[in-house]
């Protein structure tokens, strides 16, 4: 653009009028050309931008959209310490909560301590809720445990980090990662339960819980009890089936196989494969307790060993004993059941020997136990009295049955395992005790046990049996046997002789025989002819003619018989038939 361009144009010269008719009009003075207004200037700028600042000024404006909105879109930075860095990148891992991305990894530092890492993340929009007071988070990674196998996704996408929101409304920046996912997540629905054991047993955190072999919750913890007499399971029954836990349900350690050898033969009861490689629990409801109301959260229920135990009728308050025995309780253990007549009426909690032993008397051993009256039923019904306190009741019942002959006595269970129990049993010939129902531990009297005394009667015989001259009877009875040789090569050389003397008497025996035979038939067809002459059944001749063929048939027989028995023993000819215990003769009954 040129100097020249930017001078204002000079406005175009204006010609003067010509008068229409310069003759008629007459000559006129010179204008007055101070009467014309001046022409008054004004400058005209023009702004005219070239293309090339388009495209500049089109850059910084996406930009600063890119700004506006990167701002907009990103939420806060948190830091999370961890145990271990393995399997987190800065730039690649991302955050998630319900499998949605909500931050990434931007920087991994070692922490001052040298004990931990710090994880640096990068919140999203989506995340700006997450960093709240109380928030989890932990590393997915593929782990295979007791509640399954999980993160098997990670083998090909890489760990992340997962989130469980806090239910505080008060932002954090900090945060302490966790070594394992929780195994209840905020907000889950379901309700939790608290276990009390004597042991753990086999159970793990992410251990089953069954209800009729279904699975419906898991072990979520455990610890020792606050006095350290016991472990609390915490249980977490997963919705809807929380609402079959009640105030009546009974829980047990379903772990492994349940075998039971009784007299209703073996039986074998398991909850599923799983219980039975890993373990579980196993819960029902009583049968008088089916439609009993849900149990709230947080409820305390007692963990028992088995199926059976859980199930049983309610025992009620326990009745400690104490009860002493003068004689070895080998095989005697803690938990050996207490019977009386078939019902286990409690079990043994300690076996020790007495502390305090009477003077001159032998180490005898204590044996402290728990009874359970209640399980007598109706008989401990009838002898309550109305306001009258349970523990007196069950105090006074047994006291009666001591007073009727109730003793304690050790018993073998297994033949096999050599294993002991108590059996309560009454013995109308034992000495009468006072039972002092009033002591804190009473007194329950004992007897001598069956083993015991079979022992002592084993002792008794063997001690008899040393006393008898074995020697001597041993060399009497081989003078006898010699003698018995001698005698009976003699008598094998008698027999030799005889033999041959037999043998010329047998067939001559024989031949008789076969002649009386047919006599006695010739005899039979006369009798036969004669009574059809008769023909008179009564008649006297008819009668005496067939007692006579009847006593010669037996006469017969009488001499096959001897003829046989001659041919079987030809001895007796010379030594005489020997004594014959039986009663009847040789041969008779035979036809």
């Amino acid at each position: 653009m040129s100097p020249a361009d930017d001078q204002p144009a000079a406005p175009p010269a204006v010609p003067l009028a010509e008068p229409a008719n310069a003759a008629a009009t007459a000559p006129t003075a010179e204008p007055d050309f101070a009467a014309i207004p001046e022409a008054e200037l004004t400058l005209q700028r023009r702004l005219r931008l070239s293309l090339v600042w388009i495209v500049p000024l089109l850059a910084l404006v996406i930009g600063a959209v890119l700004v506006v909105r990167a701002t907009l879109q990103t939420g806060p930075s948190i830091t999370i310490s961890f145990r271990s860095a393995e399997g987190l990148e800065a730039g690649k891992t991302e955050v998630r909560f319900k499998e949605v991305v909500v931050g990434r990894v931007i920087k991994v530092s070692l922490h001052p301590d040298k004990q931990q890492v710090l994880v640096s993340v990068q919140m999203d929009k989506a995340g700006r809720d997450i960093n709240l007071q109380g928030t989890r988070f932990w590393v997915v990674r593929p782990r295979i445990g007791a509640a399954g196998v999980s993160g098997l996704s990670t083998l090909l996408s890489g760990a992340y980090i997962a989130a469980d929101p806090g239910a505080s409304e008060q932002d954090e920046r900090d945060f302490v990662g966790l070594d394992a996912p929780p195994l209840v997540l905020r907000g889950e629905p379901g309700r939790s339960f608290e276990l009390r054991a004597d042991d753990l047993g086999s159970l793990d955190i992410g251990w089953p819980v069954y209800y009729r072999r279904l699975r419906v919750g898991r072990v979520v913890g455990y610890g020792l009890a606050p006095n350290g007499l016991g472990v609390l399971v915490q249980v977490f029954i997963e919705s809807p089936h929380e609402n079959l836990v009640s105030r009546q349900t009974r829980f047990w350690n379903a772990s492994g196989v349940d075998v039971a050898l009784n007299a209703s033969g073996l039986t074998v009861n398991t909850q599923s494969l799983t219980s039975v490689i890993a373990g579980g629990i196993a819960f029902a409801q009583p049968a008088d307790a089916l439609s009993a109301s849900p149990a709230p959260a947080g409820d305390q229920f007692k963990l028992f060993a088995s199926e059976r135990a859980a199930l049983a009728p309610q025992d009620g308050a326990a009745l400690r004993v104490r009860m002493v025995f003068e004689q070895s309780v080998r095989g005697l253990d803690a938990g050996a059941p207490i019977d009386l007549q078939g019902i286990e009426l409690g079990t043994v909690r300690s076996v020790m020997l007495q502390a305090n032993p009477a003077a001159g008397a032998k180490l005898p051993v204590e044996v402290m136990a728990d009874l359970y009256p209640q399980r007598l039923g109706a008989i401990r019904d009838r002898l309550l009295k109305a306001g009258e306190p349970a523990a007196k009741a069950d105090r006074r019942l047994i006291g009666r049955l001591v007073g009727q002959g109730l003793r304690a006595q050790l018993r073998n269970g297994n033949l096999l395992t050599g294993s002991l129990y108590v059996a309560l049993d009454f013995a109308p010939k034992a000495p009468a005790v006072v039972f002092n129902a009033d002591a804190m531990v009473p007194n329950l009297p004992t007897v001598g046990g069956s083993l015991n005394d079979m022992l002592a009667q084993m002792a008794d015989v063997v001690d008899k049996l040393s006393k008898v001259p074995f020697d001597e009877i041993g060399s009497s009875l081989t003078e006898t046997l010699k003698s018995a040789t001698a005698t009976s090569v003699a008598l094998q050389r008698s027999l030799a002789g005889a033999d041959a003397t037999i043998r010329q008497l047998t067939p001559e025996a024989q031949k008789t025989l076969a002649e009386l035979q047919q006599t006695l038939q010739a005899a039979q067809k006369a009798l036969a002819g004669v009574q059809s002459s008769l023909g008179d059944g009564d008649s006297p001749l008819l009668r005496q003619g067939g007692q006579t063929l009847a006593e010669l048939q037996r006469a017969a027989q009488a001499l096959r018989g001897l003829a046989d028995y001659l041919q079987r023993h030809p001895e007796s000819l010379l030594r005489g038939k020997p004594a014959d215990p039986a009663t009847n003769p040789p041969g008779e009954g035979k036809k």
